[in-house]
């Protein structure tokens, strides 16, 4: 007999919900939407097709580069093209889109140098205005953690962080006990903040 399935992770995740408002506020831009994985990709412009009627363009590492091509160049036609693209993380490399200024990270990376290549699909050449950030996060919860280490303890979201890499070899044991003790974790999360800002200063001194 086949299992029936439950319903999908797009049903209840709360971060889907907001990602059809903010897209319907955001309307007249284009929107760079990066998560982790694929299956993660396809869900959500599924659901934005489904729920919202937005048909986004989606890239991941599953097309072949013709279709990578195409969903690329139909994100930035601006007479036809999708309002929207959907990327895993294969959309952080090798392709720039400095024509968008709206940049969702639905999830966050744990290595900075992968937030560093999200950021940078837009902050490229070209890029004339202030890049919008919008990260999604589930208080008390493992998002939360990662939010507030980059914002509070690198600063990342907002100047480029040369030093993430090597900040996060020296605090990665300590993060990641964080983010599977959530109820611990939040509450050491000043301390590894202000050990990560410590650590983070020092480096950019040395360079």
């Amino acid at each position: 007999m086949q299992q029936q399935q439950g319903p999908s992770w797009v049903e209840f995740d709360p971060r889907v919900a907001w990602l059809h408002d903010i897209l319907k506020q955001l309307k007249n831009h284009k929107v760079l939407v990066i998560t982790a994985n694929a299956d993660s990709a396809l869900d959500l412009v599924d659901s934005l097709r489904t729920g919202s009627g937005i048909h986004a363009a989606v890239f991941h590492e599953h097309l072949s580069i013709v279709e990578r091509d195409r969903a690329a160049a139909f994100f930035a036609d601006e007479a036809y093209g999708s309002q929207v693209l959907v990327c895993s993380e294969i959309g952080s490399e090798g392709r720039n889109f400095q024509f968008a200024h709206h940049l969702i990270l639905f999830d966050l990376p744990l290595n900075p140098d992968l937030l560093e290549q999200r950021i940078g699909r837009l902050d490229r050449i070209g890029q004339t205005e202030t890049i919008q950030i919008h990260v999604p996060y589930l208080q008390n919860s493992a998002q939360e953690v990662m939010y507030k280490w980059y914002h509070h303890g690198l600063n990342a979201f907002e100047h480029t962080c040369p030093t993430g890499h090597n900040v996060f070899t020296q605090v990665e044991d300590t993060l990641v006990e964080a983010l599977h003790q959530i109820d611990d974790g939040i509450d050491d999360l000043p301390a590894l903040i202000a050990t990560t800002q410590n650590l983070n200063q020092q480096l950019l001194v040395e360079l």
